[in-house]
């Protein structure tokens, strides 16, 4: 229905007093109430107010270009309401190591690296954790103080392997350095023993990987606290997570294969690039052969490694079924007796012990 307002009334006449009202923001329309924007809306299209016949064509429309203004200003006013994102602040501790205060993590220090031998093998099964063991035996026999730690935390399990899981003691897992500080004879005491050697297995299965500072620390406590620090670490490769072991004497363990001797070339090449010592290196001969034909010649294998084989390593069937039923390392047999004793001669000869 048209709403009569005189002979007066035109469109431009109701136009003009609207574009008194052009909003320099979207806040300005705080100033008029809905229904008073509506009054002046059906004024300037000429029909009642809410009629659904009112035509869009005839009701004013603010400008494109004013409306881009009015957008712009709007945004830009929530920015500035806006306050700044800001990442919340992390503060993780600075434990050191339990000798040194000033020692930083992932590091031991000399002495504690002198008297650390860590164990490794490029070839999988190969038989580290028995020989690292082994080596531990034999220096406890010399009258040394040996500590044998299992920093293999992808598969561990060195005290099953030993037959010791089952006694009392301290695991990787359940080993807690709040403040990165431990003292080492204590923490021999709470070693299940082995043989006279304190075993600290990790038991990946039972919890979480230890931090990096308590591997550190543990690590040197026992060096300070023993003559001689077995460390079993699975791979080469665990020194890239391990970076305080890399300073340490090494021993590797080498297959007497094609496939073997490869890895083990690439793993020696990678300590010494990483300005580690040379390593020492053992050849083993693989288990399970029917016959020698795919065993490479310890002479070749050092010809082709570039290093003096400290030893070779052969099958023990006795051994093996030892571990496999659970009954742990009875006996150091002749097969790996010469190996043995070469490293542990080489590992006297770098901590300075005195063998008999």
């Amino acid at each position: 229905m048209w709403i009569s307002r005189g002979p007066s009334t035109t469109l431009s006449s109701h136009v003009a007093p609207l574009r008194r009202y052009s909003f320099q923001s979207e806040y300005d329309t705080q100033r008029y109430s809905s229904e008073d924007w509506r009054r002046r809306s059906a004024g300037c299209s000429g029909v009642a107010a809410g009629s659904p016949a009112a035509s869009p064509r005839l009701r004013w429309r603010r400008p494109a270009a004013q409306v881009a203004r009015l957008d712009s200003d709007a945004a830009s006013h929530r920015m500035r309401a806006r306050k700044p994102m800001t990442m919340p602040r992390v503060v993780c501790p600075s434990p050191v190591s339990s000798v040194d205060g000033n020692q930083s993590i992932g590091t031991l220090t000399h002495a504690g690296c002198r008297n650390t031998v860590v164990f490794s093998s490029a070839s999988g099964g190969a038989g580290t954790s028995v020989f690292a063991a082994m080596v531990a035996w034999r220096l406890a026999q010399r009258k040394l103080q040996c500590a044998l730690v299992d920093c293999d935390f992808a598969a561990g399990g060195i005290d099953v392997l030993l037959g010791i899981e089952n006694e009392p003691g301290l695991r990787f897992q359940t080993v807690d350095i709040p403040l990165g500080k431990t003292e080492g004879a204590a923490l021999n005491g709470e070693l299940p023993q082995w043989e006279r050697v304190g075993v600290l297995a990790s038991q990946p299965w039972n919890g979480s990987d230890p931090e990096p500072w308590t591997v550190s620390a543990v690590l040197e406590a026992l060096a300070q606290a023993n003559d001689v620090v077995v460390v079993d670490i699975g791979a080469p490769s665990a020194l890239h997570s391990l970076p305080m072991l890399r300073q340490c004497r090494q021993v590797v363990l080498a297959e007497l294969t094609v496939l073997g001797l490869a890895r083990a070339r690439a793993a020696r090449a990678m300590m010494i690039r990483q300005g580690e010592s040379r390593p020492i290196m053992v050849g083993v001969v693989p288990r399970g052969l029917s016959r020698r034909g795919g065993v490479v010649d310890a002479h070749e294998a050092s010809e082709y490694l570039h290093e003096e084989l400290a030893g070779v390593v052969a099958p023990d069937r006795g051994l093996h079924g030892d571990v496999l039923e659970g009954l742990g390392i009875r006996a150091i047999g002749k097969s790996s007796r010469k190996a043995v004793d070469a490293v542990v001669g080489a590992i006297e000869t770098g901590v300075g012990g005195d063998g008999p």
